[in-house]
């Protein structure tokens, strides 16, 4: 059965790059929320430096907001959802035949970086074993 047929009768073969994007979807989601939160607490903190309160002052008090955590963990989220999603649509990509080089024009980095985004995780090396996998897997 080809894949148009699995398709027509609901059946959608596994695609990391579609797992991953699902998960960075899902991070952009219910950070939206936590965005909003931040903000507010940013707003608050800037209402009290325009007043003139120090800033020591401002982040020692318990009832202020303190954005930080928030602001780390959103980002730390971002930075995990979005690298997964970078891998698993470089390691697509070279599945489906396109050269390194090609992925790394579209990506906007080197291929050396395309390389290791590829390279299974786990793996050392160096660059010349990269050129040798590179050349078998055009072949």
């Amino acid at each position: 059965m080809i894949e148009s047929e699995n398709a027509e009768f609901g059946e959608t073969p596994e695609d990391p790059v579609v797992d991953a994007l699902t998960a960075l979807s899902d991070v952009a989601a219910s950070s939206a929320d936590d965005l909003l939160g931040l903000n507010e607490d940013l707003a608050v903190l800037r209402s009290h430096r325009v007043r003139g309160r120090s800033w020591h002052r401002i982040i020692s008090d318990a009832d202020a907001p303190n954005p930080l955590s928030a602001l780390t963990a959103i980002a730390t989220n971002f930075a995990r959802a979005s690298g997964g999603f970078r891998r698993a649509l470089a390691v697509g990509l070279r599945k489906e035949g396109m050269q390194v080089t090609e992925i790394a024009t579209l990506f906007g980095v080197s291929r050396q970086r395309v390389s290791a985004l590829i390279r299974p995780r786990g793996e050392g090396g160096s660059e010349q074993l990269d050129d040798e996998l590179d050349e078998q897997l055009v072949d």
